[in-house]
């Protein structure tokens, strides 16, 4: 066991040091920095820097990769190393179509029906699926862990009701990972001899018969949705809790399909359909679902509370309701600033929070330099966020096309 960990964290510092993994960081960086464009938007700055929301993706990247390569590891999935070059150009290829067909269990789906159906490219379709599965359970962890964090706070339309408050959550993590595979071509000979296992490893056998060594590699891992139903971290829960039930679902497959080609056929054909399935549902269900930040009959909804500020002191929540500030009521957000513009250094609120009368106060408050600090729930908006779907190049053009040619 000393030797077999030895082992691991000498091929995961590896990998954290590997161009590929670099190169995965340069990527996130660039996407965190376009995405923050959109918090300026919003809130007109940033509320944290982009390096310090870079190093705490890569530091809950390290952490699950370290995990997910001891369970890859530890259970024994081999991954011919060509299947991966073949997964990631594939995967490339379907954002053409749509931004989150990046993810692998679309193309790792696809390779592996492709290859039970006519026997090419030959490769271990179960272990691809428990790959991949191992992938999904490490995504579900990132958002369980730190999917809520950094939720943007946005106004948008509804079906039902009138504009409303929203949060777009969207997180990358750059994650290192350790794979196990054949040597061979541009891989080394060997590595990792003399580590004595047990007999049942590996799990999934090998296509070719041979020694199996540690390779590193590295991913980006992605998480992006809406919370309008509920707050934030609750809605993080519950998509990481149904993220986590998929993957267990296409890791039991995958140990059950070894030697079984139905059953390998059919992990390969519900890896893509049911993660789509729950892509589709969980984000139809925040665009017509009752929304919990609407505008309220009387009185102002707190949509976010900002750090540092005088209504986070205050000890004001999301989805507080203001009901009066210093014994006025306030309707709108042009009457709470005329009463904040006129307010003496004592400050106190009324408030309805979860069907509860409450006060909350606040002393020394400075009108000409303190700010309330608060996002609140506009009964009319000048600007509405789009929950639009992130179409590919090649979709974008065939819509282009169509509409040129019906002018």
């Amino acid at each position: 066991m000393p030797g077999f960990i030895k082992l691991l964290f000498t091929a995961f510092a590896q990998s954290i040091t590997s161009f590929l993994y670099i190169l995965m960081i340069m990527m996130v960086y660039l996407q965190i920095k376009n995405r923050t464009q959109l918090e300026e938007t919003w809130l007109g700055f940033l509320r944290d820097t982009v390096q310090n929301r870079l190093m705490s993706g890569m530091l809950y990247g390290m952490i699950a990769g370290l995990a997910a390569s001891a369970l890859i590891v530890a259970a024994g999935i081999p991954i011919d190393f060509n299947t991966i070059l073949i997964i990631w150009p594939l995967a490339l290829i379907l954002t053409l179509l749509n931004i989150r067909y990046l993810c692998f269990a679309y193309a790792g789906g696809l390779l592996s029906l492709v290859s039970l159906i006519f026997k090419w490219p030959d490769i271990n379709v179960s272990a691809v699926i428990a790959f991949i599965g191992i992938l999904h359970l490490t995504e579900s962890m990132l958002i369980l862990l730190d999917g809520h964090r950094d939720a943007l706070p946005v106004v948008m339309e509804h079906q039902r009701f009138k504009p409303i408050g929203a949060f777009v959550m969207s997180k990358l993590w750059p994650v290192p990972l350790i794979i196990l595979t054949t040597p061979g071509g541009i891989l080394p000979a060997a590595a990792g001899r003399g580590i004595p296992m047990p007999a049942w490893w590996p799990v999934f056998s090998l296509q070719n018969q041979g020694g199996l060594i540690l390779f590193p590699i590295a991913v980006i891992l992605e998480y992006s949705g809406l919370a309008v139903t509920d707050v934030p971290k609750m809605r993080t829960r519950l998509a990481g809790t149904l993220l986590g039930a998929y993957s267990l679902l296409m890791i039991g497959v995958a140990a059950l399909s070894v030697n079984n080609w139905w059953l390998q056929l059919t992990g390969a054909a519900l890896m893509p359909l049911l993660h789509e399935l729950i892509s589709y549902w969980t984000k139809r269900g925040q665009l017509t679902g009752k929304p919990v930040f609407g505008a309220p009959w009387r009185g102002l909804r707190v949509l976010d509370v900002l750090p540092d500020k005088t209504g986070s002191r205050m000890g004001l929540m999301p989805g507080d309701i203001i009901l009066n500030v210093n014994g006025k009521g306030v309707n709108s957000q042009e009457m709470l600033q005329e009463i904040l513009s006129s307010s003496p250094s004592y400050l106190w609120m009324d408030l309805k929070r979860r069907g509860r009368m409450i006060s909350v106060e606040v002393r020394n408050f400075n009108r000409n330099k303190d700010e309330l600090g608060i996002v609140i729930v506009p009964r009319k908006a000048s600007r509405l966020f789009l929950a639009d779907e992130q179409y590919g190049l090649a979709y974008t053009m065939w819509k282009w096309l169509s509409r040129r040619r019906q002018l």
